[in-house]
């Protein structure tokens, strides 16, 4: 009788993500991102030898060259996972909110932006690992999270991103907190990196292989209010797969994705009072961004680096012609005329999971100034809409800690401890 013939399932699938301490060193996975799908593929460049050999043969060898991989995710968005996608293409985040939690206590010395890890204090009562801390106040607030306690200095996960005086005050918090994302333009303008690692049972040992060094090139966020939840689409690049250290363990998320019918958008302002509309069907949202591998003479075949380049965002919105469509005019037309007469407006989105207090799942989508590039009458419906396209114009307002202007600023409320992605 022949032996069982051992085969994959694909539905035992997974993927997970981590932070790079370093591009291109690979780390074991910390969260379970979810995914419906992820396809990726080492592309080693070719290189021909065509010498002339006396036979009537065209390519006489064939060595291999540089080497990068590029991978493709798709899935819903989950309010505790997609902030990963997001700080790796845009690479600015700052943390705020909470909701205050025992006593609050100052700091003792002065923090530096990017480089304070120890945080002195006069006062580490009910201050213990995986505390979420609050420190300072106003335009100067951030939130932190607790790796260690040694008597007066608390030890956080990652540097504070700005700077704090003596005797900022430093207040434990409890969930949903804040992370804003927004370009990144401090330093040399690139994000971190991220490994992804994705479990097929296929490599031998593992099961797994990772891909170190991992940039999005793209990030489409997509709605339905009929027929959909949110969803996601994501492209991008990194350092050639590897078979992963250690098998890893899958542990999705426990937070449900939002349907989509959840949706309130604003135009001419915030998603609320006399600026929310109420008849857009559905729509999307695509940051692009531009990667480089970069290859030298190193004696290897991976990139010295993949440099990240500038970001754009645009996105597109369907909207229901009806004369009160737009608040802010009674013209049925105000999608096209925005438009036409390139007025530029603020458009927002936001979607929230209805729940109170630290269950709450609420993303925030904000473009301080929208440019309609275009705005087209479909009269093929029951109801005419108009088919919209926008592009995020970068402002101040939605920047991030690290200044300049930005495109784009996505608020995201969860329970997710800050300094995570």
């Amino acid at each position: 009788m022949p032996a069982a013939v051992g085969t994959f399932a694909s539905a035992k699938q997974f993927v997970g993500i981590a932070v790079e301490s370093a591009p291109g060193t690979p780390v074991a996975m910390t969260t379970t991102i979810a995914c419906d799908k992820f396809e990726w593929e080492d592309k080693p460049v070719w290189l021909d030898d065509t010498a002339w050999t006396g036979s009537m043969v065209g390519t006489r060898g064939k060595q291999a060259g540089v080497i990068k991989t590029d991978f493709t995710m798709s899935g819903n968005v989950y309010g505790d996972t997609i902030g990963f996608l997001l700080r790796n293409i845009l690479g600015d985040v700052a943390y705020t909110g909470g909701t205050n939690a025992g006593s609050s206590t100052t700091t003792t010395g002065a923090l530096v932006a990017g480089t304070t890890t120890v945080v002195p204090v006069t006062s580490a009562t009910g201050i213990v690992p995986g505390t979420v801390l609050a420190i300072d106040t106003a335009a100067s607030l951030e939130l932190v999270t607790v790796l260690s306690v040694v008597s007066l200095n608390v030890t956080i996960t990652a540097p504070v991103a700005k700077a704090h005086t003596s005797g900022a005050t430093v207040q434990p918090v409890t969930a949903p907190f804040n992370s804003k994302f927004s370009v990144y333009n401090g330093g040399n303008g690139q994000p971190v990196t991220h490994t992804l690692t994705h479990f097929s049972g296929t490599p031998t040992g593992t099961g797994a292989r990772v891909l170190p060094s991992a940039c999005l090139s793209d990030l489409t966020l997509k709605w339905n209010a009929e027929t959909a939840l949110f969803t996601y689409e994501a492209k991008g690049s990194s350092w050639p797969s590897q078979i992963a250290g250690a098998a890893p363990t899958a542990a999705p998320s426990t937070v449900p994705p939002i349907a989509a019918w959840r949706v309130t958008m604003g135009v001419a302002g915030p998603a609320s009072g006399g600026t929310l509309v109420s008849v857009a069907t559905d729509g999307e949202i695509s940051i692009k961004r531009k990667l480089d591998p970069m290859y030298t003479g190193q004696n290897s075949q991976n990139p010295l680096i993949i440099q990240r380049g500038e970001v754009d965002v645009t996105g597109k919105a369907k909207f229901i012609a009806v004369t009160s469509s737009f608040t802010t005019s009674t013209s049925a037309e105000q999608a096209f005329l925005y438009m036409i007469n390139n007025t530029q407006p603020q458009m927002q989105l936001v979607l929230d999971n209805g729940v109170a207090g630290a269950g709450d799942i609420k993303h925030t989508i904000n473009h301080q100034s929208c440019a309609i590039t275009a705005s087209k009458l479909d009269g093929g419906k029951d109801a005419i809409m108009w088919d919209t396209e926008f592009q995020g114009i970068p402002t101040t307002t939605d920047a991030g800690v690290s200044g300049g202007i930005s495109p784009i600023a996505y608020t995201l409320a969860n329970a997710v401890p800050p300094q995570t992605y």
